[in-house]
């Protein structure tokens, strides 16, 4: 499970979208396997400018996912020029028995192009 993370990010980093479809999927396998190409293709490309960095560390995980046996969830920082951002990452047991990348959590990310947001404080208007 652990290394599933791992490879995938490493994927992401070397912008290896090949390697990413491989490691992004459901509980039936990789998508690379089940998906149509050119619509892969797209959502990885979009997938990687959102989750490009230049490091990251795993801050927790992997945690169960109430009422979902099947997934687990980690909490991962990553390392970019302009700030780190926290976000969630699934994965998901496959019916063979491995893990796969399941849900990169996109809106937690942050923009790929903008720098990061302001930890927010107190309760502005």
């Amino acid at each position: 499970m652990n290394e599933s993370v791992a490879q995938f990010l490493a994927a992401v980093k070397a912008n290896d979208l090949k390697r990413m479809g491989e490691l992004w999927g459901t509980e039936r396998g990789p998508a690379a396997q089940s998906m149509n190409g050119d619509v892969l293709r797209q959502r990885l490309t979009v997938i990687q400018k959102y989750l490009d960095h230049s490091g990251y560390r795993v801050i927790e995980g992997p945690l169960l996912v109430p009422g979902h046996q099947e997934l687990r969830t980690y909490r991962v920082e990553l390392q970019r020029a302009s700030c780190n951002q926290v976000m969630p990452m699934d994965l998901i047991k496959t019916h063979s028995g491995g893990w796969l990348v399941y849900d990169v959590h996109l809106e937690a990310a942050g923009s790929p192009a903008g720098r990061c947001q302001p930890a927010a404080t107190g309760t502005r208007p």
